[in-house]
């Protein structure tokens, strides 16, 4: 590969996703202006916040060679535990560290299954995936409605603003992505996800415990889906065993459409943020338009098909210039 070509794909792993999504704001700007006003795009990155939160968890599982399936239970078994919790008396506060913990649990039981039971990730957290939903169902077969009596202290996390002005979840999405990048970049953590995703036998062969690496990877992959479940609770104001029905695809989406490399080992902190942003904008534009369901997600199905197609382009110069 050409010293320019090179310098093509440097630059495309930086900005490629956000020529993207300035592509596609372009055109519905062409199509329905109202979708690019500002108080739209305030929307769209207010209603990104949750999948972008829950991406940027995912974003290690791929990046470490796997992924996680199970976070839409996850976030569905956080809902309810915050609802049941707080509609039994307890703070925000308590309610919301029990939702994490409980998280951080069903992180622990993906990580083991996969490096102690050696099961695939993709067959470890399908199987999980319905074992969390099952148990979310016992825990709370219906929804739960939280009224300001005991809705008041989540609902800041979706209405408040930061310094009177920013609304908070924007806010949290920046600070997750913020906190994720210099994890990523900076830790041992870090690179040691990279080792691992790169080439598991070498990383173990340098010392690594890969075994620990995989299982607090999950761990994040958890809390970030149950802090996403937090926020999507407060917003809804509704604790719901349904919640979260397909949320894994939005943020395997995202991760992807991101350029974090499917076969581990290379992720995109800013580029897993800016697919999210990505796939929201698209519903939400597509939606305002009159557009429904079916087509969005044809639409979400297009984009990701553009951008592994580039990928594929990439990987076959690459292959060519050896």
């Amino acid at each position: 590969m050409s010293q320019r070509a090179k310098k093509f794909w440097r630059i495309w792993d930086n900005v490629g996703i956000l020529c993207i999504l300035l592509v596609i704001m372009a055109v519905y700007g062409i199509l329905e202006p109202q979708i690019v006003n500002p108080t739209q795009l305030v929307t769209a990155l207010k209603r990104s916040a949750v999948s972008g939160i829950a991406a940027a968890g995912m974003m290690y599982a791929v990046c470490a060679g796997g992924f996680d399936l199970s976070v839409g239970s996850i976030l569905s078994l956080t809902s309810c535990v915050i609802a049941v919790q707080l509609t039994s008396g307890r703070g925000t506060v308590f309610s919301i560290m029990m939702a994490l913990a409980v998280a951080a649990l069903c992180g622990v039981i993906n990580g083991i299954l996969i490096t102690k039971l050696k099961i695939q990730a993709f067959v470890a957290t399908l199987a999980t995936q319905l074992a969390f939903a099952g148990v979310t169902l016992v825990y709370c077969n219906k929804a739960i409605q939280l009224t300001s009596k005991y809705n008041a202290g989540l609902k800041f996390f979706s209405t408040g603003k930061f310094l009177g002005i920013i609304p908070l979840p924007i806010v949290l999405l920046v600070v997750t992505y913020i906190i994720s990048y210099l994890v990523y970049t900076y830790t041992a953590f870090g690179a040691k996800v990279r080792a691992v995703g790169s080439n598991e036998q070498a990383a173990r062969t340098t010392g690594i415990k890969v075994d620990r690496t995989f299982i607090l990877v999950f761990v994040v992959t958890a809390v970030s889906a149950a802090l996403a479940g937090i926020l999507n609770t407060a917003q809804v104001s509704t604790g719901n065993p349904t919640l979260g029905d397909g949320f894994e695809l939005d943020a395997i989406t995202a991760v992807v459409l991101g350029g974090t490399a499917l076969a581990g080992g290379k992720g995109n902190v800013f580029g897993t943020m800016v697919g999210a942003i990505l796939v929201t904008f698209v519903k939400m534009g597509l939606n305002i338009m009159g557009v429904g369901e079916a087509y969005q997600k044809m639409a979400v199905a297009v984009v990701l098909v553009f951008a592994l197609t580039i990928s594929g382009i990439r990987i076959i110069m690459q292959r060519g210039g050896k």
